[in-house]
């Protein structure tokens, strides 16, 4: 179930992460073509303001395929000199500290949501409000952390 849902979340960050870049060439696109023609063409209203919004909501939703995958940063270099229980724990050790901070991140996020919505703030451009930008980086932390704590209990393997 756990991979499932981390692909799936992986998908959906891909996606939008694919949607950004065409926005970004479109906007380009058109920003070249004002510099021909001025006042002929405009730029994509609100580009920063959008990008913004789903570059925090879609990067973190990569996370937990990452974890699932084991795809993150490892110091090999450091650690290969020493024993295999040693690795074997320096590794455990690891995805502990991993499902910790992907927690505190949750928890410190889920705060900023409250806090986003508390205080209405909105898109300048777009007037979009910000807060529902907040959920699905906080379901993805959540799942990172659930994704590392199933590693745990399954002796770091999986």
């Amino acid at each position: 179930m756990l991979e499932r849902l981390a692909a799936a979340f992986a998908i959906a960050g891909g996606t939008v992460l694919l949607a950004i870049a065409a926005l970004t060439g479109i906007n380009v696109l058109l920003t070249g073509l004002d510099m021909v023609a001025p006042g002929q063409f405009g730029v994509v209203r609100g580009y920063e303001d959008l990008v913004r919004l789903l570059v925090s909501a879609a990067v973190p939703l990569l996370f937990p395929w990452c974890q699932l995958r084991r795809g993150h940063v490892a110091v090999e270099l450091l650690a290969e000199w020493l024993p295999a229980p040693v690795r074997a724990a320096l590794e455990h050790l690891g995805v502990a500290l991993t499902a910790a901070i992907a927690l505190f991140l949750a928890f410190w996020h889920f705060q900023g949501l409250l806090e986003t919505r508390a205080d209405g703030r909105i898109a300048s451009v777009l007037g979009w409000p910000e807060w529902p930008f907040f959920v699905p980086a906080l379901l993805a932390l959540l799942l990172w952390a659930a994704v590392a704590a199933r590693q745990l209990r399954a002796g770091s393997s999986s």
